[in-house]
């Protein structure tokens, strides 16, 4: 088969909290096949005009026309081309990565399988976490019941998120701590906010609370401040939805000394390339636990990737992203009906399983956020300002 079109699918959602962004990528061939892919910038999709923008200028000239047999000679050919011009970090991979998604999608779609069983599924369930919002957001009681639904369906991990009020954030997690079940295990995401003095303590109180580790407390770019804190800190460190293909996964596991590693295939590069980095961890000892804060298509993409990686033992389930999967996923149920003991359903039907609802994206036109800042409260720089 052959590619006929390449379209980027950009989205704004309004959310209880923010409006949030997605970049979907649909791929057309002369067969009839279409296939979806989508991109994430670590948090939805903020600036996903920009994304699009990078897919029709510089990846769709590449494509178009081209025989696809298997993605690897294609995936190449875009970052051959590209790697030199647009970069091979950020933005440039991530929206590779929803081409490359969109491109195993039409693979497995023409052989009548799911792309685990292309590749060869190691599991059919994987274990899911509770990924929660930011403890300044509420009182403990409020975190609680926000996670009450996920652990009554047997999850077992929850992930709360701290941000430059730490000294009150953690007040209230160690309230929280005491409200939730023992046998819950926690995780803090430190959002690159923290110095690593501060980085340093925070991870010590973490220790005292049993918490099974600490993400990205000092930002991506800071590699040797990274060394540092992996170094002292009596809490694993995690880091992964800023690293971009197996060299960043190598420098973060062999030098930075990460023991937590959170690769994505919508931003690490596509499929392949974060089961290349999710390989590479388990000879470093380190955990494998994919990044998600995406749509319904990049959810698809992860459980891929733990329905194919021996050494996944669990995704990340991003609590406020359930009515977004809903409204716009076609073919997959991602909601909390679809969780049964900690556990949700690795994709079974051909392809990734699941497709864009178009109409559904038609009438949710692509803002882009201005001055708003994801993840803040109110949508200025209110949060990601560095402690205190």
């Amino acid at each position: 088969m052959h590619i006929t079109s390449v379209t980027p699918v950009p989205v704004t959602v309004p959310s209880g909290r923010e409006p949030m962004s997605f970049c979907f990528v649909r791929i057309e061939t002369d067969t009839g096949l279409v296939g979806w892919g989508e991109a994430c910038d670590s948090y939805g999709c903020s600036y996903a005009g920009v994304l699009s923008t990078i897919v029709t200028d510089a990846f769709t000239p590449l494509l178009v026309g081209q025989q696809l047999v298997a993605v690897g000679p294609l995936a190449a050919r875009l970052r051959l081309s590209t790697r030199r011009r647009l970069g091979d970090q950020w933005v440039a991979v991530q929206a590779r990565s929803a081409v490359e998604i969109a491109l195993w999608d039409l693979v497995g779609q023409a052989a009548g399988l799911s792309i685990t069983d292309v590749i060869g599924r190691v599991r059919d369930r994987v274990a899911i976490y509770a990924s929660s919002t930011f403890l300044d957001e509420g009182p403990a009681e409020f975190h609680r019941d926000l996670a009450a639904p996920l652990i009554a369906q047997g999850v077992s991990m929850l992930k709360v998120r701290t941000g430059p009020d730490w000294k009150q954030d953690l007040r209230t997690l160690q309230t929280l701590r005491a409200l939730i079940p023992d046998d819950v295990e926690f995780m803090v995401d430190g959002s690159e906010t923290y110095t690593l003095p501060t980085a340093l303590e925070i991870a010590r109180r973490l220790a005292d609370l049993g918490v099974r580790w600490f993400e990205e407390p000092v930002p991506q770019g800071n590699r040797a401040a990274i060394a540092r804190l992996c170094a002292q800190s009596p809490v694993p460190i995690a880091y992964g939805e800023h690293l971009y293909g197996r060299e960043d996964a190598l420098d973060a596991l062999a030098t930075g000394g990460v023991t937590v590693l959170q690769p994505d295939a919508s931003i690490s590069g596509g499929i392949t390339e974060s089961r290349e980095i999710a390989n590479l961890a388990q000879y470093y000892g380190a955990r494998v636990v994919p990044h998600v804060c995406a749509g319904p298509v990049s959810l698809a993409a992860n459980l891929v990737l733990a329905g194919t990686v021996q050494a996944v033992r669990a995704v990340e389930y991003p609590l406020n992203l359930v009515p977004v999967w809903d409204e716009l996923g076609v073919g997959g149920a991602f909601g909390l009906n679809a969780i049964s003991e900690g556990t949700i359903e690795i994709p079974s039907r051909p392809g990734l399983g699941i497709a864009l609802n178009e109409a559904a994206a038609a009438g949710r036109p692509y803002t882009p956020p201005g001055q708003r800042v994801a993840g803040t409260v109110g949508g200025l720089p209110d949060r990601f300002v560095g402690d205190r």
